[in-house]
């Protein structure tokens, strides 16, 4: 961990604006209700199950996730770590898990070494996935200045759940999901409660802030995307893009400010197949200046039987057409309930129905649109109860139940919705002598976030909880343990009062061990041993790929006296992989983005001995 007086120079300009950007934002540019699901508050997430590791260096933060293990959350204490090496979850793992040790995601920041630093040495990503990850959590921390991507999840990595992270100044996508080549990637991922921004723009055209290739089941919601935006002259990718024979994604309750596009689900016209297929967007916000140029809010391509549901889009006339569908891959297509300042364009062939959309909506229609705050005005008549019935969409923007009035409003913002409010109590009891237990400390999350603790007659209580959202309400007190551990309510619908739990007296915990330090090889023997023998055969010197490339890494090894025992596979100092099944020594390298890699193996024999053989130097090119 390091002080601020410790950054590298050419850091320190944007590390005074990286604790502020966000209130700033939230606070000039989308002003929102009490109820609002904003990024300014996620819910807290309930503790890690199973090992905890505590650490508070960088190097603790490298050892621990190198000796990572199914069940284990890395929490990380408040500070800024400089990476020395991507931090790679690559292997058979379930339920793992990187965050921060608070709910303020600006408290823990990993920063690389910059998005514009070619020379970036052991740290092209931020964290990296793959393998067979069943099961990852990324939260409550900050990502900045990687040359490739701060989060990068390749095939293999399931279920991954990115949960109150800050993205910022990534070399391309901010959050890149890779295809498996088989037809197969990354399912049921979710993104929710993020920010991910430039503060100025991206140092090139190729950035999305999402970008899932072949993965089906994604969620993406209650983000802020802040100006993902190229240089003058160039247009910047979706913020979030399902491409690639993506399905089922569903986008809703984001916020995206001055980007040059929004959603896109589907981006090419695909043969065989389609680029994407299903998917909802709905009850987002769009809000483009005057001032920033760009293309479209939401694109539906080759994309059948996808919805546009309820979503609020203001550019101030930067681009006449905010939703378009096209190709005739994307039939049965639904567009509904929907505000923008321009019109809705069918492209290229494109079919489906489009009903009850408010199209050239002007800002007086709207709170504050100056500083994007598209909440409905109380004159929005053209929009009240004006909408048709979706049953996909109950509630709104803010988590608001619809319809408030005589039907829908138009738009991501119910006019004047106010949900059922319902309690949710109990008494914690001491479970041996059934005597109630004071100053118990009860958290609740979910659909808020909040803490109290039980009185003298071992009471509690959470109070005006809307109907339908989901809550977690999780005991603690030092020295005990709870039965159950915590209660769970999915679409509150009445009140709880009867939410009791029973605390049992438990020995004092033994302190976590740190993590077992890397083992060293044993050195070579005195006995005369001669070393083996190694050398890459396969990929060629110079060999060039496209990405996302597949690059099998196969080494020829011998061993005179003896055997050999495992081959290493690096990539310039990163470990790939290490073999031990013998004799035809090889790696398969999957998802490898754009660049140059030197490439060696390092094999070891029966004795101790190793040997490195020469580099070999391959180049990906950008699709």
């Amino acid at each position: 961990m390091i002080a601020k007086a410790d950054l590298p120079e050419w850091l320190l300009p944007s590390f005074q604006v990286m604790r502020t950007s966000l209130a700033v934002v939230l606070a000039l540019i989308l002003p929102v209700a009490a109820h609002a699901r904003s990024t300014a508050s996620p819910p807290p997430l309930p503790a890690p199950s199973g090992t905890v590791v505590n650490v508070s260096t960088e190097s603790q933060l490298q050892a621990a996730v190198q000796h990572i293990t199914s069940n284990t959350t890395i929490v990380i204490a408040p500070g800024t770590y400089v990476l020395s090496n991507t931090l790679y979850i690559n292997g058979t793992f379930s339920n793992v898990g990187i965050r921060g040790a608070t709910n303020n995601r600006d408290d823990v920041v990993l920063v690389g070494k910059g998005m514009t630093t070619a020379a970036y040495g052991n740290v092209p990503y931020g964290i990296w996935t793959g393998g067979n990850v069943q099961g990852v959590t990324i939260a409550n921390l900050t990502i900045r200045d990687v040359y490739f991507h701060p989060i990068m999840l390749n095939a293999g990595t399931q279920s991954p759940r990115i949960y109150n992270v800050h993205l910022l100044n990534a070399g391309q996508q901010f959050i890149k999901s890779n295809p498996d080549g088989n037809g197969g990637g990354v399912n049921n991922g979710i993104v929710e409660y993020s920010v991910i921004e430039y503060p100025t723009t991206a140092k090139d055209d190729y950035t999305n802030g999402v970008d899932v290739h072949t993965g089906s089941g994604w969620i993406v919601r209650h983000n802020l995307f802040k100006n993902i935006v190229s240089p003058p002259g160039m247009l910047a990718g979706p913020a979030v893009l399902m491409w690639n024979h993506s399905t089922g994604a569903v986008i809703e309750g984001n916020s995206f400010v001055n980007c040059a596009r929004g959603v896109a689900l589907g981006l090419i016209d695909q043969s065989p197949g389609t680029d994407n297929s299903g998917g909802i967007i709905r009850n987002n916000f769009f809000f483009r200046t005057s001032q920033q140029s760009g293309d479209n809010a939401i694109g539906v391509a080759d994309s059948p039987n996808t919805q546009v549901l309820n979503n609020t889009v203001f550019l101030s006339g930067t681009y006449s057409s905010p939703i378009e569908y096209r190709f005739t891959g994307s039939s049965g297509v639904v567009i509904a309930n929907n505000i923008t300042d321009g019109i809705i364009s069918a492209i290229a062939g494109a079919t489906g129905t489009v009903q009850n959309n408010l199209i050239g909506a002007r800002a007086d229609l709207f709170v504050n649109a100056a500083n994007g705050d598209l909440h409905l005005a109380a004159t929005a008549t053209s929009a009240i109860d004006r909408g048709a019935t979706v049953p996909t969409v109950t509630d709104d923007w803010d988590g608001e139940q619809r319809p408030s009035g005589a039907a829908y409003d138009i738009g991501a913002d119910e006019r004047g919705a106010s949900a059922a409010a319902y309690l949710i109590g109990g008494h914690v009891i001491d479970g041996a002598t059934g005597a109630p237990l004071t100053n118990v400390a009860l958290t609740l999350s979910g659909g808020r976030a909040a803490a109290t603790t039980s009185d003298a007659a071992g009471a509690y209580a959470f109070t005006d909880l809307a109907a339908g959202a989901t809550y977690t309400i999780t005991p603690s007190a030092s020295a005990y343990t709870f039965s159950p551990a915590s209660a769970f309510y999915a679409g509150l619908s009445a009140n709880q009062p009867l939410t009791d739990f029973r605390a049992f007296a438990v020995a004092a915990p033994a302190p976590t061990p740190a993590p077992a330090p890397t083992p060293t090889p044993a050195p070579p023997t005195a006995s005369g041993n001669k070393a083996p023998t190694v050398r890459i055969t396969s990929p060629a010197g110079g060999a060039t790929f496209t990405s996302p490339a597949t690059i099998t890494i196969t080494a020829s090894v011998s061993d005179t006296d003896g055997r050999v025992t495992r081959v290493r596979f690096y990539s310039g100092d990163t470990r790939l992989s290490t073999d031990t099944s013998g004799p035809n020594y090889s790696y398969t390298w999957r998802s490898v983005p754009s660049g140059t890699y030197t490439l060696k193996a390092v094999a070891t024999d029966d004795d101790g001995a190793t040997t490195t053989s020469s580099t070999v130097t391959v180049t990906v090119k950008r699709r």
